[in-house]
Order: structure tokens, then C-alpha cells, then sequence
């Protein structure tokens, strides 16, 4: 990246972050619990082969929720690394573009783990129980409305109460995100890029320049097209952090009933 020409600020010049003293890391890391500690509940999270003995498919289900426990754990870093990014281009090497930028770039990745470790979870679930459902992508509430529908209780109730710990505004958002991310149009954050919202009203006049740049040749008849500034890092930050506790929660009721 290069020097802007003037008295223009530098922007996104560092790349990287310096250190941070010990004890704001520290108090970075202890506002996020621990997911590594869930290795204590099952022996599979780590080795997912000790139950060679068991049925293929619960060594399926050992597997994936083996490899949904690594993806959680990589999630936490990514989001302490996001914290202590925003942090440094705060505080010690000032630059709010080179803030959003990095907490953004840890942030996005937080989020996709942390929906790929659900998934993974989820297939635990049915394959360890053998639950009809399809291959593919799973939700909570698929795997909710079949584990209803089991005579076992250990279903029925503990496993559709635990995932519907993730009926939450913040996991929605979290999703919703991602969703975005992947196939529709990057979400917008505020300070490093804008938020494009086409309505169906016409109540603004848009620039033919701005038009045309958003891929319109002409003014679309009947809509109504606005440029937002995007979601606050901080709002970001708040959402994936809180999704992150949410999964772990859940993992700690069900890594202990897949042994």
C-alpha cells in the first residue's frame, strides 16, 4: 500500500500490528471464555478416533465434532486478534482507517468459522443419532424439529433445548452476515466502505454519475436509491463476540452426550 500524496493521512500503511502491553492482552482474552477447555468434556474433540470401536457413523459424529471444536477454538482467536488490532490502531500507532480495516479482516473470518463449527456440530448430531435429514448444509431449527419428533429424551429434550440457544437476535445477525458475505454483496462498515440500499420508492434524485457507476444507465423507475454509511465496527464486534459465546454455550451442553 502506498503513501498518500500531500498532507493526506496514511492510510492502511502498516499491515501488521505492534505489541500490546501484557495486561490489556490479558484483559483482552479473559472477555471471551475459553473453548479450549471443552477438551475436559469429551476425549473425541481432540482425538476423534477413540472410539474405533464404536459404529461408523458415530466415528463420522466424533469427527466432525472434533473438527467444529477446532473451528470455535480459531473463531476466539480471530476475534482476540480482532479486539487487539482495533486496540493497537487506537491507541498506540493512531489510524481509525487501519482500526476498522483489521478488526473488520479478523471479524469476517471469526464469522465464517464460527458458522462452519455449527455446521459441523449439527452433523454430529445426526449422525451420532441417525437423525433424517439431508446431507448438505444443516440449520438449528432442522435439527430442532426432527430431534422433537424422537422417542429418545436425550433428543427430544436435551438436544433441541440446548440448540435453541441459538434463537438468538445476535446469531441471526451473525448469520445473516455471512449469508451476505458469501452471496450476496460484502456488507458495508462504516469509515471503510459505503452501504448501497435500492428501495421500492421514488423519492430521491441520484446523480447520473453515481447511477452509472452503480451499474445503472438510467434512473430506476420507481425506486429509491441511498448511500448509508454501513454498520459500526463496534456493532460488529459486540454481534460476532456474542455469537461466539452463544455456540459455546451449546457446545457445553452437547459435546458431553456425543462420547
Amino acid at each position: 500500500m502506498v503513501r498518500n500524496v500531500g498532507a493526506q493521512e496514511l492510510q492502511l500503511a502498516h499491515g501488521i500490528r505492534g505489541g500490546i502491553p501484557e495486561d490489556r492482552m490479558t484483559a483482552i482474552q479473559a472477555a471471551l471464555p475459553r473453548s479450549l477447555e471443552l477438551r475436559t468434556l469429551n476425549p473425541c474433540l481432540e482425538n476423534p478416533l477413540v472410539g474405533l470401536g464404536s459404529s461408523h457413523t458415530r466415528v463420522r459424529a466424533h469427527v466432525r465434532l472434533s473438527q467444529g471444536w477446532h473451528l470455535l477454538n480459531e473463531a476466539r482467536i480471530a476475534l482476540v486478534e480482532s479486539e487487539a488490532c482495533w486496540l493497537y490502531y487506537q491507541e498506540y500507532e493512531p489510524n481509525t482507517t487501519e482500526a476498522a480495516y483489521w478488526a473488520r479482516f479478523y471479524l469476517d473470518d471469526a464469522v465464517l468459522r464460527l458458522y462452519s463449527s455449527c455446521g459441523n456440530l449439527l452433523k454430529a448430531v445426526r449422525h451420532y443419532w441417525g437423525l433424517s435429514l439431508p446431507p448438505g448444509d444443516l440449520l438449528p431449527a432442522k435439527v430442532i424439529a426432527e430431534a422433537e419428533k424422537s422417542s429418545l429424551p436425550v433428543l427430544s429434550r436435551d438436544i433441541a433445548a440446548s440448540l435453541r440457544n441459538l434463537d438468538t437476535e445476535e446469531w441471526t445477525i451473525c448469520n445473516q452476515y455471512r449469508r451476505d458475505w458469501v452471496h450476496n454483496d460484502r456488507p458495508a462498515i462504516e469509515g471503510l466502505t459505503w452501504d448501497v440500499l435500492v428501495k421500492d420508492r421514488a423519492e430521491l434524485q441520484i446523480p447520473q454519475g453515481v447511477l452509472r457507476a452503480l451499474g445503472y444507465s438510467a434512473r430506476p423507475s420507481g425506486t429509491l436509491i441511498s448511500v448509508g454509511t454501513g454498520r459500526k465496527i463496534t456493532d460488529l464486534k459486540r454481534i460476532a463476540s456474542a455469537a461466539y459465546c452463544q455456540l459455546l454455550d451449546v457446545y457445553k451442553r452437547v459435546v458431553g452426550l456425543l462420547t
